[in-house]
């Protein structure tokens, strides 16, 4: 395959880069040409020039044979092999040659006897580079050199340098055995003899083809090659001013050592800026797949958020390697306390009860053939051995051959749905069971198609930032969206958790008007008509709101034209004989709320139906179905009646009718909305919470209000931070955690470890489950989930 970054010899030379060589063999050739005249005479003498100049040449083309070969062990390519391999032997015969000159690193000569012999290894070292050009030239010049296979690619490396090694030792054995054998080249230090024997204009002109070969072959159009011709030029450049110097010692043989030594080191020098550039490169790559690491890692940390609000848990399940990786919600859904070291599709069947386990095998085996896996069981948990109910949802992913290679999906715990089912059942609610079903299956498909879908997308494609974010965001909607028809489900089977206050009905409608106003727009008329003496109430301030926002909803879109709500509230009373049908009812004291409207009216057929869940008259995406369900699920909640009153053309009355309290209403409250409530003389929150993403965005919106916080996972360790010296002003914890003790009970040892300390408990669980758990009604609860804003406003209770 293709090398990830361009490099020195697969990058191409740009303007820049052909400007710089010209500009160089422009100046080696006029500085060749200005010396031509005088190359011939001596230089004073320089007794340490040799050793220190064969010393570079050596350094130069050992570090360009290491580069060379290093690149080639990378992208595998024969034409860098060539060049590393004449690079090599260049290297060799320059360290021969300095073993042969006299009196340098011992007395006499290491190698050879004579002047001959250090001539001819000059004489072979330049004729290193364009011999090995040549082939070099040949091989690049189709542009379509394939790379050595990766399986030989090593073994014809090492062969390769075997032969250069002894090509080079073949060469010294010749220059110093039998150098008596080849032509006289030298006199003394007169090397006249290399002109006229025609060696030296041998070598000119073998590099002179070389660099034409290598023009004509390549074009010069890589890196590489640009900057090879250069340095091919100039060594043509050191044989014109050398051999006419004619001499060791004159202007013309040191003019010649040093333009070898630059045509040596300019390959180098490229060679180490490219690394350097590549260096760069690679550090950028690495910056933003760390920034786009970063990203990613955001974008799951807010599905998972998206999946824990929703209450599900995802699961990724490797059919190979029968390896699997799940979230923490999916093994709390499934019983398992701690995560568990192993998971497949055979220990889930484990837990499906055996009722359902045939039927979930078989949606395995269809989903490995379908690609879509859609299943709802029963399991029993692994903690307690109680039976829940699930729902599993997954994809099929397939390799390039179409075999299946992973499934992944998520699983959500549908036991409070089917409760809510089965309540309405024996309540016998206007046959709505039927529609709950059909209703919750399609709202909840719906829901968790758009949340698969883009988790879906995301696994994917995760490298574009702004697309997982935008992916994630809807996820994200997606669960606050299931979040809010699990509340008026709730709501409508009376499980839903409230916290009821004694109230005025008058104040909580006043404090609502703005709002209400807003939410029917300006061509409805809203009238109040509250009685002054009007008795208090018990209720959740806030379903009460919501019911009547949903009540004044309905009665706009039956206006379309405009028209006049009106709000009326007055005492009543109901009697055994208007309650017939309710014996759940007491006849008694009843507090009338009415909102009446002036619109299209029902007919008979439409009004018996109107309190069902999940009927409405609307259009296809315009409503749920759940506003008057939830409605009648409140007014039920609060021990009251619900009735509708309607005629077609004549308008719409929906009358609550709640039980009269002996208590005294609570204080008004204030006018104004009340800022978000900040830390402001240091307080610290000892949060208390067993999953880690709800303990991770619990402090982190603790730190955006100003306070500090400390950390508990169960009681124990929190108890632990309570005895100790640490300041501690608020407990904010979960009811329901591990360990053997609960919210509850943390905070009855909590106060009395510290008298003085304020408490305020979180929870998931609705009504019945809290029961269980003995949460006083006085007790400051805030429901899960919950927002920034919704703790800011707890917490400025708690703190008075």
């Amino acid at each position: 395959m293709a090398p990830a970054l361009a490099t020195l010899a697969t990058a191409w030379a740009g303007r820049t880069q052909l400007r710089l060589a010209v500009a160089v063999s422009f100046v080696f050739g006029a500085v060749t040409l200005a010396l031509l005249p005088i190359a011939s005479k001596p230089m004073p003498p320089m007794p340490g020039f040799v050793p220190v100049y064969q010393s570079a040449l050596i350094v130069v083309y050992g570090l360009t044979t290491y580069l060379f070969l290093a690149q080639y062990r990378r992208i595998r390519s024969a034409p860098l092999l060539v060049l590393g391999a004449g690079s090599l032997y260049v290297t060799l015969v320059v360290l021969l040659q300095l073993l042969s000159f006299p009196n340098l690193l011992a007395q006499g000569r290491l190698l050879g006897d004579g002047p001959d012999t250090t001539t001819w290894l000059w004489t072979f070292w330049h004729l290193g580079p364009p011999l090995f050009a040549l082939p070099y030239a040949v091989l690049e010049g189709d542009r379509r050199a394939p790379p050595a296979p990766r399986g030989m690619a090593g073994w014809l490396g090492a062969t390769t340098i075997a032969g250069t090694v002894a090509a080079a030792a073949l060469t010294g054995v010749v220059v110093a055995r039998y150098v008596h054998l080849l032509p006289k080249c030298v006199e003394g230090d007169d090397y006249w003899l290399l002109t006229t024997s025609g060696i030296g204009p041998g070598v000119v002109a073998l590099t002179v083809l070389a660099l034409a070969v290598l023009w004509w072959k390549t074009r010069l159009r890589t890196v590489l090659q640009l900057w090879l011709a250069v340095s091919l030029l100039l060594l043509v450049f050191d044989n014109m001013v050398t051999l006419p110097g004619a001499a060791r010692g004159t202007v013309g043989w040191f003019a010649g050592r040093m333009e070898a030594l630059v045509a040596g080191f300019i390959l180098l020098a490229v060679y180490l800026r490219e690394v350097d550039f590549l260096y760069a490169q690679a550090e950028a790559t690495a910056e933003d797949r760390e920034a786009r690491r970063a990203e990613l890692e955001r974008a799951r940390d807010n599905l998972d958020l998206a999946l824990e609000a929703a209450e599900m848990g995802d699961w990724e399940l490797d059919l190979r390697a029968n390896t699997s990786r799940r979230s923490p919600r999916h093994d709390a859904i499934l019983g398992h306390r701690e995560p568990v070291a192993e998971w497949d599709v055979k220990t889930f069947l484990g837990q499906v009860v055996p009722e359902d386990r045939d039927a979930v095998r078989v949606a395995f085996d269809a989903a490995v053939r379908t690609g879509l896996l859609d299943i709802d069981c029963r399991i029993r948990r692994a903690d307690d051995g109680t039976t829940r109910s699930v729902k599993v949802l997954g994809k099929v992913y397939r390799d390039e051959t179409g075999q299946p290679r992973s499934m992944a999906g998520v699983v959500m715990d549908t036991t409070r749905q089917r409760e809510a089912e089965e309540r309405l059942n024996q309540s016998q609610k206007m046959e709505a069971i039927g529609q709950l079903t059909g209703g919750v299956a399609h709202d909840f498909n719906n829901l968790l198609t758009i949340i698969i879908g883009n988790l879906d997308m995301i696994v994917r494609k995760p490298e574009n930032p702004q697309r997982v974010e935008r992916l994630a965001t809807s996820a994200m909607t997606a669960a606050r969206r299931a979040a809010e028809v699990t509340e008026k489900l709730l709501s409508f089977s009376r499980r839903q958790l409230v916290r009821p206050e004694t109230v005025n009905p008058n104040r909580l409608l006043k404090d609502f008007q703005a709002l209400l106003r807003r939410a029917v727009g300006e061509t409805v008329e809203i009238r109040f008509d509250l009685d002054a003496v009007l008795d208090p109430v018990r209720l959740d301030p806030g379903q009460f709101e919501s019911a009547v926002l949903n009540l004044a909803v309905n009665a706009r879109d039956a206006m379309p034209n405009g028209g006049v709500l009106t709000v009326k509230t007055c005492n009543g009373h109901l009697d055994a004989a208007e309650i017939p049908d309710r014996p759940d009812l007491q006849p008694g004291a009843y507090v009338l709320v009415s909102v009446t409207d002036t619109g299209q009216g029902m007919e008979a057929a439409t009004r018996n139906r109107a309190f069902e869940p999940f009927f409405t008259t609307k259009d296809v995406g315009k409503g749920t179905g759940l506003g008057l369900s939830q409605v009648y699920g409140f007014v039920r909640q609060a021990g009251g009646h619900a009735q509708i009153k309607s005629e077609v053309g004549r308008g719409t009355s929906v009358e609550l009718y709640l039980p009269r309290s002996a208590e005294r209403a609570a204080e008004a409250r204030p006018d104004n909305a009340l800022p978000l409530r900040q830390a402001v003389f240091g307080e610290v929150v000892l949060v208390v919470e067993d999953e880690p993403a709800v303990l991770e965005m619990a402090v982190e919106s603790l730190g955006e209000l100003g306070y500090r916080t400390l950390t508990a996972t169960r009681a124990s360790e929190a108890l632990d931070r309570l005895g100790g010296p640490e300041r501690i002003d608020i407990l904010f914890s979960d009811v329901v955690m591990p360990g053997g003790m609960n919210g509850v009970q943390l905070s009855v040892e909590a106060r009395r470890l510290r008298p003085g300390l304020r408490v305020l408990l979180t929870s998931g669980y609705t009504g019945t489950a809290l029961d269980e758990h003995a949460v006083p009604a006085d007790l400051p609860l805030l429901s899960k989930p919950y927002q920034r804003d919704e703790l800011a406003n707890k917490l400025r209770i708690v703190l008075g």
